[in-house]
């Protein structure tokens, strides 16, 4: 689906693309931008090779009160909490899972065609016991999607518990019968005794080339050094005499027989008899590659009627903790099946968020309704973005809203030009307002459908869809033009001021709308993504909160003085895509 503009993206504090470009010296020595300390004065560059990992949506971003700053998924670490069965729902212990795997070792079975979860599921069948018959019930795994049971692989159950124990001596009598009937002759060597023969003997080729051991170990003389200044004394014998010639080491031999441990792979079906097979059964019976990794058991199956129930994987809970000062971000309930967070700081709940939309005198005086792109049930219903002509101002409306529960003091900068390689001009006629204090969600629409019902006529639905999508504060401000110095709405906890912008030209060798002193040696044509008009906007909020008796905020604690507010800070740098510019 293509971009929708104009929309918002955010960059992490841990990019280094703010640091300025190095200069004439830093160029002809080793330079780095990285060790250069960050500051709101250093511009953040959209337009860098390095900008796509830098910026994200607000919604992917977390925030640590402890650092005060933005988070990013470089910026935080997960770590699991517990293990747990997505199906039956019980927590499995860690050393269990260090132990037996991530697989359930309960009755939770997946099955083999469609992956859905397998049922256990009663039949009942005839045995016969001398000259009486009794009735004897059976179990099978079912499929209630597919309706696969494993009974197209001849697998039944005595009974509806300890699956894993059943399949598990099935499968190993089953392996054992087909390794008699490929061999008839010979014994079948299991796998615990080809291990045991296999240790036999590499620890008697270990024996044979090591050297033996000391029978002397027990004498208090078995040490060399004691021994090379004993015969020194008495025999007369430097101590480089006494050195023996280190022999080099045998190679050990690997096994032989079966006896030793030897297994080779004979396979019991030809290549002719799988072509065979193949043509017989189509390409539908084939195992496809996601049927095969399903589980260990299934590695080696060619065709559907090989396949058997796999054990279903577990899941975990994670726990995001930032890197800086190992605060949890978010850290879910410690209940299985709970979607309930213990922690949870998401970005867009701690700091002010902005929003651009085009500013359209032509709406207020013809009264045709806003294309909000939230109100669009489906993606062709969006309009499509118009081009940007070069060098005619266009003025756009910059909402700031505060999620906060308490009034923020919001400060924007942003550069004369926008840098890259096609420059333009932006200005924002009030960087500096305040913006209320947060409340609930619907206190506004209630509070102008009280003043419009006592105005007008007009239905309360009407006046609270007017003001949540804005229609009624653009149709009451038809004949107000923008100045600069003054915001141009503003409600309880959103305030919304005019931005013009001046776009440059994308076409190879014009002038840009730059002084000769700003302006750079771009001598190439646009590259890729380079006729976007993006923004960068540093924001700077500034705010006070009140502060009781021990109550931790940031990096400090505050035992004295509860009535005393904190001012606390907060900058980070927002680009606003605008729209592409016309060649």
């Amino acid at each position: 689906m293509a971009i929708q503009y104009p929309f918002t993206s955010y960059a992490c504090p841990c990019s280094d693309l703010t640091s300025p470009p190095p200069s004439t010296v830093n160029r002809r020595t080793s330079f780095h931008p990285s060790a250069i300390q960050l500051d709101e004065d250093q511009t953040f560059n959209p337009h860098s090779p390095r900008a796509n990992h830098a910026l994200y949506p607000l919604d992917h971003l977390l925030y640590c009160d402890e650092c005060d700053a933005l988070r990013c998924p470089r910026c935080w670490t997960e770590e699991v909490l517990y293990w747990y069965c997505p199906m039956c729902l019980f927590e499995v212990p860690s050393s269990a899972v260090k132990g037996d795997g991530n697989r359930c070792s309960r009755s939770c079975y997946t099955c083999p065609s469609c992956t859905s979860q397998l049922a256990v599921t009663q039949i009942t069948g005839r045995k016969e016991d001398g000259d009486a018959t009794a009735d004897r019930d059976t179990y099978i795994l079912q499929c209630p999607y597919c309706d696969w049971s494993s009974l197209e692989i001849d697998l039944q159950f005595d009974r509806p518990t300890k699956i894993t124990e059943q399949i598990s001596r099935l499968r190993k009598a089953r392996t054992t019968a087909e390794q008699e009937k490929a061999a008839p002759d010979a014994k079948p060597l299991l796998h615990e005794d080809a291990f045991a023969n296999l240790t036999t003997f590499y620890k008697e080729q270990l024996s044979d080339t090591t050297d033996p051991q000391n029978p002397y170990s027990n004498s208090p003389y078995s040490s060399p050094a004691n021994l090379a200044r004993i015969m020194s004394l008495y025999g007369g014998l430097p101590y480089n005499a006494l050195k023996k010639s280190k022999e080099k080491p045998q190679p050990m031999r690997e096994a032989l027989q079966p006896s030793e441990g030897l297994r080779t792979y004979t396979d019991a079906d030809s290549d002719a008899n799988i072509i065979q097979q193949m043509q017989t059964l189509g390409w539908d019976r084939t195992t496809s590659a996601h049927q095969r990794n399903s589980a260990p058991t299934n590695d080696d199956a060619r065709f559907t009627d090989q396949l058997w129930p796999a054990a279903a994987p577990l899941c975990t809970r994670r726990g995001k903790r930032c890197k800086a000062c190992r605060q949890f971000l978010t850290r879910p309930e410690g209940k299985v099946g709970s979607m309930k967070y213990r922690i949870r700081l998401l970005a867009v709940n701690h700091i002010p968020r902005l929003s651009i939309r085009p500013f359209l005198p032509q709406q207020q005086t013809t009264g045709a309704p806003t294309t909000n792109p939230a109100f669009h049930l489906r993606a062709e219903e969006l309009p499509t973005p118009e081009l940007l002509q070069p060098y005619q101002t266009k003025q756009y409306i910059l909402t700031v809203r505060n999620p906060l529960f308490e009034s923020v003091h919001i400060s924007l900068a942003t550069p004369a030009t926008t840098p890259g390689k096609v420059a333009s001009r932006v200005t924002i006629l009030c960087p500096t307002f305040t913006v209320g204090p947060a409340g609930e969600l619907w206190d506004d629409a209630l509070a102008s459908t009280s003043n419009s019902s006592t105005t007008s006529g007009d239905g309360g639905r009407s006046a609270a869809m007017a003001s949540l999508t804005g229609s009624m504060a653009e149709s009451s401000m038809a004949d107000r033009q923008p100045e600069a110095g003054k915001i141009w709405t503003k409600t309880r906890n959103s305030t919304s001021v005019v931005m013009e912008i001046v776009p440059g030209s994308v076409g190879v060798g014009t002038t840009r709308i730059v002084s000769g002193a700003e302006e750079h040696d771009d001598t190439g044509g646009a590259g890729e993504d380079e006729d976007v008009l993006e923004v960068p906007v540093y924001v700077r909020a500034e705010w006070e909160v009140e502060v009781k008796l021990g109550e931790s905020t940031g990096k400090r604690k505050f035992d004295a003085d509860p009535g005393a507010p904190l001012r606390k800070e907060l900058g980070y740098w927002v680009v606003l895509s605008v729209g592409r510019i016309a060649s």
